[in-house]
């Protein structure tokens, strides 16, 4: 019985090839894009969960509250994880985690790598496997140090690494390391990632013993806690808090002072949050990309089920010669459905093959590691499309047309167009409403995205490279400023400036204190020297810069417009912040975007002295390592050759470290990269979605044309012209794109809005965008069916009139 339903399954879609070739085309199609997102979008949700045991772990974080604010930190005090350790018998097992750059050291040449300082607990709660060495106690002894597969092969090729030895500057001291084991990659879904491994025993070399043992206000590591099975996370954190009141208690009265624990699994979409060392996604994006494919297999699946509708005059018949023949309803229904899986099947294979060839460039766009290949997942997936799509294919036919009775059909009084001419008509609606809110949204964010790239930022960001010093601060700034002096007398150097951070640097560090009057407040900081702010091309609207060989400086501040609006100065110039602060105000800068434009401009100070300004702040926070920055502008010309000078220069004065070095645009620009790749994504979808949609709307007005063909015939014979009946045939169709528009503007609006609302500064969404989309799609559709109007018009009409 299957065989004989295959065979007819195969008779009928071979008679009907153009049938055939259109459904499997706009499914394969379809099929690929669902099949890429839904590898991009498991990789998003399958973040941190590739542990064992990753339901039971979970980070600590911070909660303070002060004066009425609350304020959260994901770093942590340093004695956080011995403390709990002991005082909890919920946990199971706990790690610090550290992360700095120093310079490494190997064969006389010099490295900036990022290390990471961790507990020996490290690789029993992580599964990062060890493929060599000491398995074991891969920390055996204090100068151990485990390496990632893709440092070994930057530094020793292909040879074994087990025993080889790194000598790693922490603090003042150059610490020779032994490698004592391999491990695995981290995955590109891990918010920890590594490329050495040091143990924790080294922290004295970087952090006094009161910093390690005592110190609950300075936050410097992320700890991480395995929980008991079973355990309640509400009762350890509670715990934590009658463990850690007595600690804080001269600082913080209680319930001011709260460790809660995060799960691992929600750190990675969890965007209340700071980011901490490796950031987050917003789960957003996943949801737009989920939709976005769920709509262009939709939009596929209703090809077929409209071309299928518009097949139902022929099948009707068909199905009235089979009942009259003795078939039964159940077997018509299988026929239609097999029919309808049979070519999902086929859609399935030639998708599977079109997104295999297209997942390099799709990685590109993603940025991502992704692979398709025959596992559980794409079997399950592939199970999935083939009943999903099949039955809602294939719907129609095997229900409505199997239940057809066979003297109505056979006579010719069944009416199949006005019965489902309703439901046709939606179908194509809802493909082209589809179609148009993406390509609305393709050009809004492509806006957007341009709007971000051209804004004026309040400084000049072109032709600025940036070179990082990779030193702590005060051998930071005397390597910068030998390495100015080297390259001052270039002539394709313009200007030089070196500071704590640089314009690329998102998030600058933050201080916190409280005023005269007890209020606490916060500021944005940036140590910089006399040339920042005219090599920035900042615009100063109040009294001075700084000057140089100007002692008297050390003790001002310039600040910018947003901090002068927040203290209510009229004339700033000589005020002082309200509190301990000794500093002078000497100027006032035009607010800049120092931040992405995701925030609006924060308070901020500039200081040539950054040491008196932390001395009277009681919250020091930053984000990236304030390690001094210098930034190069040069002329227009030959970029390599510009870079090259720059690295020589660089050999005269730190020769033994390696040169690195990022273009100030290039790095603004990254800022956005998020935002750039769902745009570029729903871009291919949008043009992928129109594509599909008028292969339907193709197949569809070729059986129009097929069923009115006597119609036309008669119409030419009484003098229509060929215009005419082409408007005749496309008017339909129009009304529909019509209608879509104006579904779809208000939904794309509202969906515009609620993305635009990430943003401080954004576009207002400009109304000639759904006017252009609705008339692309119109000029599309109209184009699709005018091909076959067109031929039908041409047609000689004795011919049509023959053919009925």
């Amino acid at each position: 019985m299957f065989k004989n339903y295959l065979k007819i399954a195969f008779r009928y879609l071979s008679r009907h090839k153009g049938y055939t070739f259109i459904n499997v085309l706009g499914l394969s199609v379809g099929i690929a894009c669902c099949i890429l997102i839904a590898l991009f979008v498991r990789s998003e949700w399958s973040f941190n969960r590739f542990h064992p045991n990753s339901e039971r772990i979970y980070r600590a974080w911070l909660e303070e509250f002060y004066q009425g604010e609350i304020f959260r930190n994901t770093a942590t005090p340093i004695p956080l994880v011995p403390v709990l350790q002991a005082g909890v018998p919920e946990i199971e097992l706990s790690c610090r985690i550290a992360s700095m750059r120093p310079p490494v050291k190997y064969n006389n040449n010099i490295f900036n790598e990022e290390v990471n300082m961790v507990d020996s607990t490290f690789f029993k709660i992580f599964n990062f496997p060890l493929l060599e060495g000491n398995k074991q106690d891969p920390f055996s002894t204090a100068n151990s140090i485990v390496i990632s597969e893709r440092a070994s092969k930057r530094y020793f090729g292909n040879e074994s690494p087990i025993g080889k030895n790194l000598e790693v500057q922490l603090g003042d001291d150059n610490i020779l390391f032994t490698i004592t084991a391999l491990a695995k990659d981290a995955p590109m879904e891990s918010n920890i990632q590594f490329d050495m491994v040091i143990p924790f025993s080294n922290a004295s070399y970087i952090w006094s013993e009161q910093t390690r043992n005592s110190a609950w206000s300075n936050v410097s590591v992320a700890s991480f806690f395995l929980l008991q099975k079973g355990t309640s996370v509400e009762n350890v954190n509670q715990k934590a808090a009658t463990i850690l009141q007595p600690l804080v208690a001269k600082n913080y009265k209680p319930g001011e002072y709260n460790v809660r624990m995060q799960p691992l699994e929600d750190i990675y979409f969890n965007t209340t949050l700071p980011e901490g060392e490796r950031g987050y996604s917003d789960p957003k994006y996943s949801y737009i990309l989920g939709t976005v494919g769920i709509l262009i297999l939709l939009i596929a699946c209703i090809n077929f089920v409209t071309l299928s509708v518009g097949r139902s005059a022929t099948r009707a018949m068909e199905v009235g010669v089979r009942k009259v023949l003795g078939a039964e309803r159940k077997q018509l229904v299988r026929q239609f459905w097999g029919e309808s899986i049979l070519l999902t099947f086929i859609a399935i294979i030639i998708g599977f093959l079109l997104a295999l060839a297209s997942l390099k460039h799709f990685n590109q766009l993603a940025n991502r590691e992704l692979f398709l290949s025959l596992n559980s997942f794409t079997l399950i997936f592939s199970v999935i499309l083939i009943l999903v799509i099949g039955f809602i294919a294939g719907f129609y036919p095997a229900i409505v047309l199997s239940g057809f009775k066979p003297i109505q059909v056979l006579k010719g009084k069944l009416n199949i167009g006005n019965n489902m001419g309703f439901f046709r008509k939606a179908l194509i609606v809802g493909q082209f409403a589809a179609s148009i809110i993406m390509i609305i949204c393709t050009l809004t964010v492509g806006k957007q995205l341009n709007y971000l790239r051209n804004k004026n930022l309040g400084f000049n960001k072109e032709h600025v490279i940036i070179v990082p010093t990779n030193k702590p601060r005060q051998l930071g700034n005397a390597l910068g400023k030998r390495y100015e002096l080297a390259i001052q007398k270039n002539p394709k150097v313009i200007s030089t400036t070196t500071s704590m951070f640089s314009m690329a640097q998102l998030g600058w560090m933050s201080l916190g204190y409280s005023d005269d009057k007890g209020v606490f407040r916060q500021f944005r900081f940036n140590a910089i020297d006399e040339n920042f702010i005219p090599a920035m091309g900042l615009e100063v609207v109040a009294g001075r810069g700084f000057l140089k060989n100007n002692t008297a400086d050390s003790n001002m501040i310039i600040v910018n417009e947003a901090l002068v609006m927040q203290y209510g100065w009229k004339d700033p110039i000589g005020k002082k912040l309200p509190g301990k602060y000794p500093q002078q105000v000497v100027g006032v800068v035009k607010d800049f975007h120092f931040e992405s434009l995701h925030t609006p401009i924060a308070p901020l100070v500039m200081a040539l002295k950054p040491d008196s300004m932390f001395a009277y702040s009681s919250d020091v926070s930053y984000n990236a390592s304030p390690q001094p920055r210098v930034s190069v502008r040069f002329r227009e010309g030959n970029v390599q050759e510009h870079i090259k000078s720059l690295e020589a220069a660089w050999k005269t004065v730190a020769a033994d470290e390696n040169f690195e070095f990022r273009f100030l645009d290039e790095a603004l620009a990254a800022s956005y990269e998020q935002e750039q790749r769902l745009g570029n994504i729903v871009k291919y979808a949008s043009f992928l979605s129109i594509f599909i949609a008028c292969l339907g709307l193709f197949g569809l007005a070729t059986l129009v044309v097929v069923r009115r063909t006597k119609e036309i015939g008669i119409r030419k014979v009484l003098g229509a012209s060929v215009p005419r009946i082409v408007t005749l045939l496309s008017k339909d169709f129009i009304l529909l794109v019509i209608v879509a528009s104006v579904i779809a503007f208000p939904v794309a609006w509202w969906a515009l809005s609620k993305w635009m609302e990430d943003f401080a500064y954004r576009i207002d969404i400009p109304w000639w965008i759904f006017i252009t989309a609705a008339i692309l799609a119109l000029v599309v559709a109209l184009v699709t069916v005018s091909v076959q109007a067109i031929k039908a018009a041409l047609t000689n009409p004795v011919k049509s009139l023959r053919t009925e």
